[in-house]
């Protein structure tokens, strides 16, 4: 899949700042998932079991949505039609031709690039920036889900007052931008660097994933248990594994700027995806939701402490200025000095 993303288009920030090995402990989160019969009538119990597993776990899984997992399932087995073109012909997809990977800081402080996944990205809904492959129909798959996403994920924001009167912000028409994952197999042992991705915040409002699909040698097989999403959560500050193997499941994670636009009333989620020890190869699908442009808050978050934001607590901030400065710290083009993966843990 495409290594690449326009200057336009959502960075997912990443900042490493713990080390795995073989040998942790690995903790599993006891992930809440509420039914969405129960959500589109407000039932009560699950109001509260949203809200608060988003205020203290950073996650949550709606199942029953109807018609989501036919999606998802046509999704899945598209993206691997498209990730086994040749890679010249996916390049040819990149917005723009640019070329560029994450990076993200270990905790001994040095800078490394995270490419040890591959992406393909499109606006939901469809827009004359998207690239479609001619030789595989993605367009029909990855706007169908992602549009079902798009609105279930606007109903979680309005339900927790992501959006609204809560923090003025309304989406209006703006895109959600989808990202088509593709974690590639292990080639080496992955005692070196036992992440596909690194540690970090996504840095938009609300984060709406799919469930991980995993391959080995072209057959579908059960999540590896070292393997996947981790999140860390707020009450206990360390990162669990996410049992997430459903596909009639939906998740929901937040951003940072919601956290900003919240004044830490709700915390970003912070996250990371672990490799398994074989070769085996991981799919899933991002929609990310960012606040229009030219919104403003003036935050008093702890979050305004971060350079990004261009000034003290109660000053304002604009979107536009949020996503740029996140865009800049890291989005990786052309960096001899970082590494391709890390040498040491």
């Amino acid at each position: 899949m495409i290594k690449t993303i326009a200057r336009t288009l959502f960075l997912i920030t990443l900042i490493s700042n713990a080390t795995a090995t073989e040998n942790d402990t690995i903790e599993i989160l006891d992930l809440d998932v509420i039914s969405y019969e129960d959500f589109v009538n407000e039932e009560p119990k699950a109001m509260h079991i949203l809200d608060k597993a988003l205020h203290e776990k950073g996650i949550v899984g709606m199942r029953g949505i109807p018609t989501y997992k036919e999606k998802v399932l046509k999704y899945i087995k598209t993206a691997r039609e498209f990730s086994s073109l040749p890679e010249e012909i996916k390049e040819s997809y990149a917005p723009n031709h640019e070329k560029g990977n994450e990076k993200f800081q270990r905790q001994d402080g040095k800078w490394v690039i995270d490419d040890a996944k591959t992406s393909y990205y499109g606006f939901v809904p469809d827009s004359a920036v998207n690239k479609w492959p001619f030789e595989v129909d993605f367009k029909t798959p990855f706007q169908e889900v992602g549009m079902l996403m798009s609105e279930i994920g606007e109903s979680v924001m309005k339900q927790i007052g992501l959006i609204g009167s809560n923090t003025g912000i309304c989406l209006n028409e703006t895109p959600r931008l989808g990202r088509a994952l593709y974690y590639c197999h292990n080639e080496e042992d992955v005692s070196g660097n036992p992440f596909w991705c690194g540690a970090h915040f996504d840095h938009g409002m609300l984060t709406v994933l799919l469930p991980a699909f995993y391959f080995l040698d072209g057959e579908p097989i059960a999540e590896p248990p070292e393997a996947g999403l981790f999140v860390k959560t707020t009450q206990e500050g360390i990162f669990k594994k996410v049992i997430a193997d459903d596909p009639d499941v939906m998740l929901f994670q937040i951003g940072e700027f919601g956290q900003l636009a919240t004044n830490d009333a709700i915390r970003a989620t912070e996250h990371r995806v672990h490799k398994p020890k074989n070769a085996i190869e991981r799919y899933t699908f991002a929609l990310f939701t960012d606040a229009p442009m030219d919104t403003v808050i003036h935050s008093t978050s702890e979050l305004t402490k971060d350079a990004r934001y261009g000034g003290k607590a109660g000053m304002p901030c604009s979107y536009r200025h949020w996503n740029d400065e996140s865009f800049k710290r890291y989005l990786v083009k052309e960096d001899k000095s970082l590494e391709k993966t890390p040498s040491e843990p």
